[in-house]
This record gives C-alpha cells, structure tokens and sequence, in this order.
C-alpha cells in the first residue's frame, strides 16, 4: 500500500512538471513566431541608460560631428587640408620674418598640428603605426627649428653662460647626469606607453581634446616663456660655445652679481662631457618636450572622468621638468685669448649698455621737444 501511494504522487509531480515544460515551450514558441510580442518584451526589460556627465557628453557628441572622422578617403577629410594651411602659413611667415612671440601666431600653429595629428590617426591603419609618424614628423620639425633659429640668432656672450638645466651644470659629475637621463626617457617611454596601448576612438571625449588645448597647449606650455609648464626650450647655443672652447675655456661659478668666490677654483671640462650633455639635454628637452606639447591632448582625451583630465593635465608636466634647477652663472676664461682681442660684452654689460643708451636717447628727446623752435606767423 506504501508503494501504490508513493507511486501515485510520483506519476502526479511527473504529470505537473511534463505540463509546466509544454507550456513554457509553446509559450517560447509562440514569441519566437510573433516579433512584435518580442519587441514589446525586451522594450519592458530594457534598462535606459543615462550619461554620467550629460554637459559633457553633450559637448562631445556635438564636437565629434565637426573633428570626427569626416570621408572615407583621407585626402577629402577638412582637417587635412586646414590644418596644413594653418601650419604652413605660420611656418613662412617665421622663415620670412623672425618668430615673434605673438599669441593668435601660436595658436593657429598648435590647432593646425593638433587637427593634422587627429586627421592622421583617424586614417591610420593601427594607432601604434600612426602615433609613430606623428612622433617621427614632431621631430623632424624641431630638427628644422633648432637649425633655423640656431643660424639666425645672436650667439650671445662668450664670457659667461647662465643654466637653468641640470644637463649643462658643470658643476655635476657625469654619473648624475647618465642617471638623470635615463630616468627622464623611462619616464617620458610609460607616458607613450599610455597612449599607445590605451587609445581608442571609440571611447575618446572631444570635448576634454579641445579643452587641452585651450587650458594646457594655450594656457600654461606655448607663449609663456620661462613659465612654461614643460620648461625652457634647450640652449643650444650655449652648448655649441662649450664644444668650441672644450679642454681650453675655464669655468668659475659666480653668483648673482657676477661675483667670484675666492674660494672657488677655475675648471675645464672635456669635448667628450660637454657633447654628452649636449645630446641628452636636447633629446630631452627638444625633442621629448616637442613630442609631449602636440601629444598631451591625445592622452587626456581617453580619460572619462573629469577628475582623471584635471590630475593628469597638470602632473603630466613634471617628466620634462625633470632636469630644471635654479639658474647659475659661470664665468668663461680662455687663456688663449690675446690680451689686445676685444671680448664681447657680458649679458649684464650689455643690458646696462643698453639702458645707458635709452636713457640719453629719452633725455636728447626731452630736450629736443622743449628747445623746438616756435614756427615763424
């Protein structure tokens, strides 16, 4: 009897889960042959999603329309052919004239690479390949610029020299300066790093691109001098003096006023240290520091935090500023000089030269307006 009634609740429980099965089945059949039943239910379930930061997703979508990737076929792209524009008319405009710090100069040159450098990724087979052309063409423009404005400057004094770099202090042994460079490429390798393995078009903001270059490019790295977030640009004409007078010139570390300590005894360095210094210091602080000021947008345009684009815009400066020191002056003597060869003024003497003039110029003028004959009537 204790079979029979187990039996009995088994056959039923079997019965109701057989019934529960065909349902569920002619119930998947009956939405699988109906798409609109099945449109209406993933419309129920579907969850909408809202943007974090709706301003500026905003702000994005709208600028993606105008700096997105615009054709199919790379030459009929508008950044291109602006862009070259931009570049190319400020580049003659400098061969021809002189570079002038002149602010809207500036920034039509930075927004003209910046949107060529966009251009070239957006058509590039891979990002890696792309960011290498753009690196290889950043360089090649800061070879052109050093020789064109090594060639058309004033050389400046050769008595004495003021360095505001690590590289060109003489006073450090070339250990110190071997590590500080090596330290400052592996720094300057993870920031490219970064770029290279995590940008993606699909997840770039445009509207963090064009505030880089309004907050960071305009703001704090073109146009400002010894300001300059990334530093000062490499001196090298100081460095070419150092060559030509390498195992001869004497050093002698003076202080603001141009004073020497008696205590401080007159060195040489060899042409071996000085081209060592030479080379690393403008690798560094040319050519890296080219690379970062056109690339730094790049790298804030992948982040999707606003807390994440304000901590890395300013920390990022830090890599080529590495090397920046309170300026020192240091004396040159060459004894080979005769003592009947004029030397050429000191950067002081020449200022106080300078001024000296401007004063008696001011000074003839004033007289000059105030002894004016008066016109005959």
């Amino acid at each position: 009897m204790h079979h029979s009634a187990l039996d009995g609740f088994l056959e039923k429980d079997s019965v109701e889960k057989s019934s529960a099965a065909d349902a569920g089945h002619k119930h998947d059949v009956g939405a699988a042959g109906n798409p609109d039943e099945v449109s209406r239910e993933a419309n129920e379930h579907k969850v909408e999603v809202k943007d974090k930061y709706p301003v500026i997703m905003a702000m994005h979508r709208r600028l993606a329309r105008v700096f997105g990737k615009q054709a199919e076929v790379w030459y009929m792209d508008w950044k291109l052919s602006v862009g070259f524009i931009f570049w190319f008319g400020v580049w003659v405009k400098r061969v021809m004239c002189g570079k002038h710090e002149i602010y809207h100069e500036t920034a039509l040159f930075a927004f003209g690479i910046n949107i060529m450098i966009l251009h070239h990724l957006q058509y590039s087979d891979t990002i890696k390949s792309g960011m290498m052309g753009v690196m290889a063409f950043l360089t090649m423009q800061t070879l052109f610029h050093n020789y064109v404005w090594f060639s058309s400057q004033n050389p400046g004094s050769e008595k004495e020299f003021e360095c505001d770099t690590l590289y060109l202090d003489l006073s450090l042994p070339v250990e110190q300066i071997l590590i500080l460079f090596v330290a400052q490429v592996c720094v300057w390798w993870f920031y490219m790093t970064s770029i290279l393995n995590n940008f993606d078009f699909e997840t770039v903001n445009y509207w963090f691109w064009l505030v880089s270059y309004l907050s960071l490019q305009m703001t704090m790295i073109f146009n400002r001098g010894e300001d300059s977030a990334l530093g000062n640009p490499f001196p090298i004409h100081d460095v070419f003096r150092m060559v030509k007078g390498a195992g001869r010139s004497h050093y002698t570390l003076t202080d603001d006023d141009g004073a020497i300590d008696e205590a401080t005894v007159p060195f040489t360095v060899s042409r071996s240290s000085v081209l060592f210094r030479g080379a690393s210091g403008f690798f560094c602080n040319s050519i890296l520091r080219e690379i970062m000021s056109y690339t730094i947008p790049l790298m804030l345009m992948g982040f999707s935090e606003p807390m994440d684009f304000v901590v890395y815009c300013v920390g990022v400066n830090f890599i080529c500023t590495l090397d920046d020191m309170s300026s020192k002056k240091y004396k040159i003597t060459n004894p080979d000089l005769q003592a009947g060869d004029e030397e050429e003024p000191t950067k002081d003497e020449h200022e106080h030269h300078e001024a000296h003039h401007l004063r008696r110029s001011a000074t003839g003028a004033h007289h000059e307006h105030h002894h004016e004959p008066t016109p005959a009537t």
